[in-house]
């Protein structure tokens, strides 16, 4: 049975193809290499807390505690975004609730990790997209544990993911029906929501933690090239505290 390391690592192998280089121009290429793209950075993301874990100097668990919330909130964003906006835009022509379904595989284990995290933190404490950590008991931060955390769920969810890249496969999205004037009005719909994401936060975290093979996501080179590090993170790099244990690019 393979560790969940190897699992992630897998995972990245699989979506490092689909989502490499810019955003195809082609609308329905498009959609395959966003979702490969979002993947990759998923996966790469918790990859990099489940690693880090086991070392994280005492001083710095909190912050660290919120370096791995922020993937539980983008967790969440990407499915509640799917659930809410990306895939009722398909309907009725491509039937997306199989997709939809799959989330409950591994929801009540991301909520059980999120769960443990939140009460290693003090109450007060601000975390995710905007939430803060209520008054009760804080509890001691354990690395083991957290990785015990993301065993539960990590094998479902990159099954899940990895699954879902093959279901939006450009031909297939082509044989449902769907126009290319269809496709292009759900990318809008979508793009806009991405643009009202708070970007401190949501686009910092994703363009730090996406794989350097892949183009994702698509926003222009000088936005992750400069204004990511230097204009978006650095001023705010006392509340983003979720890229201190970023990977360096």
């Amino acid at each position: 049975m393979p560790t969940t390391i190897e699992t992630l690592r897998r995972a990245l192998e699989v979506f490092r193809v689909p989502s490499s280089g810019p955003q195809p121009k082609d609308i329905y290429k498009a959609q395959h290499w966003e979702m490969a793209g979002a993947h990759a950075f998923l996966v790469n993301a918790l990859l990099s807390v489940y690693e880090q874990a086991p070392s994280v100097p005492e001083e710095k668990t909190i912050d660290f505690v919120g370096y791995a919330l922020q993937w539980v909130a983008a967790m969440h964003h990407h499915h509640e975004w799917e659930e809410t906006i990306y895939y009722p835009l398909f309907n009725p022509k491509f039937d997306t609730s199989f997709i939809v379904a799959e989330h409950e595989s591994f929801s009540s284990d991301v909520n059980n990790f999120e769960d443990y995290l939140v009460s290693c933190l003090p109450a007060g404490t601000k975390y995710g997209f905007g939430k803060m950590a209520e008054t009760r008991e804080q509890i001691e931060f354990d690395g083991d544990r957290t990785r015990s955390l993301i065993d539960a769920f990590a094998g479902p969810l990159v099954t899940h993911l990895m699954q879902e890249i093959t279901y939006l496969e450009p031909e297939k999205i082509k044989a449902s029906g769907l126009t290319e004037e269809e496709v292009k009005h759900i990318a809008s719909v979508s793009d806009k929501h991405m643009l009202s994401m708070p970007i401190t936060t949501f686009l910092t975290y994703v363009v730090m933690l996406t794989p350097k093979s892949s183009g994702f996501p698509p926003a222009p080179g000088f936005v992750k090239s400069l204004l990511v590090p230097y204009a978006f993170y650095w001023p705010n790099r006392r509340v983003m505290i979720s890229c201190f244990f970023a990977p360096k690019k």
